[in-house]
């Protein structure tokens, strides 16, 4: 039986028997210390804790280590001299402490605990139908991912044009040239892979803290479909392996900025790819958060060895603005919904009408949203089966209507309903558009420059998204104010018995006023 263990930034393998935990995190410390290189002051180390890689489970000293863990199960060692250096960072949660690379080490300080669960089920991506819900799920670990026979006949056309071109020696942007401003620059073509490990590495530039492992596998299933056009000139190989790296959850290291939209995602993808070379930092459930190429090796994969357009096939798009997009456009159709919820009640509590919501009514404005809108509020309030209690107390009193956060709901929660559908729409047509350039046309057997890397659409979109969703929130914080002023609701000032004594919601509503 043996135990993979981690001491700051190293990776050791301890054959055991019948020891104690206690005895496998001293044993681990001795392996350390011993590989050290000479100029390495050695100290003597204690050890502060033990826990589990995978879910970080603290191990108790004296437990014995086969009734505790299997083999070739991985773990983390922390020791106390890691509390008190201000070289090293660690994050007890997460279980890493890393010395003497600053980057590497505060990397790993903030890197998130992770759970995971195993996907059951497959979902199939051909490049053309994946939706807003499918990307999300894919985020959360529902599915793994397979691809049809049809992407993987349009891969390995569009990769048998760009290997022609490299093969008649023809001058290519991004293929046989160099990037940007250097494009004029032809490249030598026993240097065409380094072209494009060089590319990965100088433009995985971002800073900050990174995107959590569910919008990792967001942004990694979604640059998967893209490739599964068929218009990247990836090869089928290249394409596998990332696919075997999302199904085994191996996700790269990818901080949040540095993407500027109007170059597609350069960075933040640049990152992803990284990662999958074996370089820099990735987590998986097995081995937890370590070395890229430590953790492709622990899952039984390799990193990949980029042929000519590879790196900038896997680089060039809009993903990450159009993986959060999708996310976004979810979170906010569910909001939407809970919105009219909220309203219905609050109008129900405050004694309104449901007359202003009569179908005749919203028939004359037909825009789909307040039709939508009102609908709910009428099916929520004139159910004519559960029939409301505090509607009938007040069916006959003399108020002619009620104040427009309440009358005016469908209007404005409508406008916001029609613009997530608008946005809905442009995310939707991105989740399954090449984004690439230069464009492989395998029908045409032609690699041409153009331009759908640009993030205008997606990013415009995704403005008028949040502008949207403001108005739930500046008429949701209008209503809180009625509820709570006595003056118009008719209930205890902040909603509170014993008034003075208690303050109610009345710092409460300041917080929704200030957001």
């Amino acid at each position: 039986m043996k135990i993979f263990v981690r001491v700051r930034a190293e990776w050791l393998t301890v054959p055991v028997a019948k020891e104690t935990v206690r005895w496998l995190g001293e044993e681990a410390v001795r392996r350390y210390s011993a590989l050290q290189p000479p100029s390495h002051v050695n100290r003597p180390e204690k050890v502060f804790q033990i826990k589990k890689t995978k879910n970080g489970a603290i191990l108790h000293p004296e437990d014995k280590i086969v009734s505790v863990l299997t083999d070739e199960e991985y773990i983390t060692v922390i020791l106390e001299s890691d509390l008190q250096s201000s070289t090293t960072n660690v994050n007890i949660s997460s279980g890493f402490a890393c010395d003497g690379d600053p980057l590497y080490s505060s990397s790993l300080a903030s890197a998130p605990h992770v759970h995971h669960m195993s996907p059951v089920e497959s979902l199939v991506l051909d490049g053309n139908s994946l939706t807003t819900k499918h990307l999300v799920q894919l985020g959360r670990g529902k599915y793994r991912i397979e691809l049809s026979e049809e992407a993987w006949a349009a891969v390995s056309a569009a990769r048998a044009v760009v290997d022609e071109i490299v093969a008649t020696n023809q001058t290519v942007y991004g293929v046989t040239t160099g990037f940007g401003r250097f494009a004029s620059v032809v490249i030598e073509k026993e240097k065409l892979q380094e072209l494009q490990e060089n590319l990965i590495r100088s433009h995985a530039a971002g800073v900050g803290k990174p995107l959590s492992p569910e919008r990792t596998r967001m942004l990694l299933s979604l640059r998967i479909n893209i490739l599964a056009k068929g218009f990247s000139g990836i090869s089928p190989e290249t394409l596998q392996k990332l696919v075997d790296a999302f199904n085994a959850s191996c996700l790269p290291w990818v901080p949040e900025q540095g993407t500027v939209g109007a170059s597609g995602d350069l960075a933040p993808l640049s990152h992803l790819a990284l990662g999958m070379l074996g370089e820099g930092i990735m987590w998986s459930p097995k081995s937890g958060w370590a070395d890229a190429r430590f953790v492709l090796e622990a899952n039984g994969l390799t990193p990949l060895r980029l042929k000519p357009k590879e790196g900038l096939a896997l680089i060039n798009g809009t993903q990450l603005i159009t993986s959060l997009g999708a996310e976004a456009v979810e979170r906010c159709e569910a909001i939407a919904r809970q919105a009219d919820v909220v309203a219905a009640l609050s109008l129900e509590v405050l004694k309104g009408t449901s007359r202003a919501f009569d179908s005749d009514i919203h028939a004359v404005r037909r825009h789909p949203g307040q039709v939508e809108v009102a609908g709910r509020f009428r099916a929520l309030l004139s159910n004519h089966v559960f029939k409301s209690e505090i509607a009938a107390s007040h069916r006959f009193c003399n108020k002619v209507q009620d104040a427009y956060t309440l009358r005016c709901c469908p209007q404005v929660h409508g406008i916001t309903q029609d613009t997530i559908q608008f946005a809905h729409n442009i995310i939707l047509t991105e989740l399954n558009s090449a984004t690439d350039n230069p464009m492989v046309l395998a029908s045409r057997g032609e690699i041409i420059s153009a331009g759908n890397f640009h993030g205008e659409y997606p990013a415009k979109a995704l403005d008028y998204l949040a502008i949207g969703v403001h108005e739930l929130a500046n008429i949701s914080e209008r209503r809180t104010e009625r509820l709570m002023n006595p003056t118009y609701s008719g209930l205890p000032a902040f909603l509170v018995k014993d008034g003075g004594l208690n303050s109610g919601f009345m710092i409460a509503h300041c917080t929704a006023a200030s957001l």
